[in-house]
């Protein structure tokens, strides 16, 4: 979804989430003890939080719920918002089409109701506010593999705009294509994506030839 069919969040919105997680259990937390909870990295959450004493089973749900807070109030102000070209290409495509995102369930299900593109998806996931949900994100293809069971197919392509898109749809056993925006510009690939294009008009020339 973020890089794909909206823009990227801000990562002071994300540094914000994790520092009012960290203040709803009386926490003042060093830069240090935020940057995991920024990144979400699971394996350093428990270290993170050792010297406050507060659980990382708890803290980084009040993360999540404060990252999907902040991000929907990014796109009432229109600073997180859909690329221009997002609506039209998929409305073009003669496929089914299913979403799957490492951003919050929440903040998936608030951009596609904020922007009115909720009948163009027949399913959409984005990870849960747990930490094992964390463990799950891509380039897990686990909610990769569910969506494509929602659709009834392993015959897909996955369209992303990171490594970890490409990564989780070969673990998936589908064709990926990566899509390099402005913001990927300079970005590198460890691993070859079956297609590359530089926006999602691109895609729709693409899959229609």
């Amino acid at each position: 979804m973020d890089g794909v069919l909206l823009t990227m969040t801000d990562g002071a919105v994300i540094d914000r989430a994790a520092r009012e997680a960290f203040a709803a259990f009386g926490v003042d937390p060093t830069d240090e003890a935020v940057e995991p909870f920024v990144r979400g990295d699971a394996a350093a959450l428990a270290a993170a939080c050792e010297p406050f004493d507060p659980d990382p089973g708890g803290v980084w749900p009040a993360r999540e719920w404060a990252a999907a807070w902040l991000q929907a109030r990014e796109m009432d102000a229109g600073r997180k918002r859909p690329y221009d070209d997002a609506a039209d290409a998929l409305a073009a495509l003669d496929a089914r089409i299913g979403l799957v995102s490492n951003n919050q369930h929440h903040t998936v299900g608030y951009a596609l109701d904020r922007f009115g593109l909720e009948d163009l998806f027949e399913t959409a996931y984005g990870r849960g506010h747990t930490v094992d949900a964390l463990r799950r994100r891509k380039p897990d293809p686990h909610y990769v593999d569910r969506a494509l069971a929602d659709l009834g197919t392993r015959d897909a392509l996955y369209v992303g705009d990171s490594g970890v898109d490409v990564e989780a749809a070969t673990r998936a056993g589908v064709d990926s294509a990566f899509v390099r925006r402005e913001h990927r510009t300079d970005y590198r690939l460890r691993e070859e994506p079956d297609y590359e294009v530089s926006d999602l008009a691109e895609l729709v020339d693409l899959l229609g030839d």
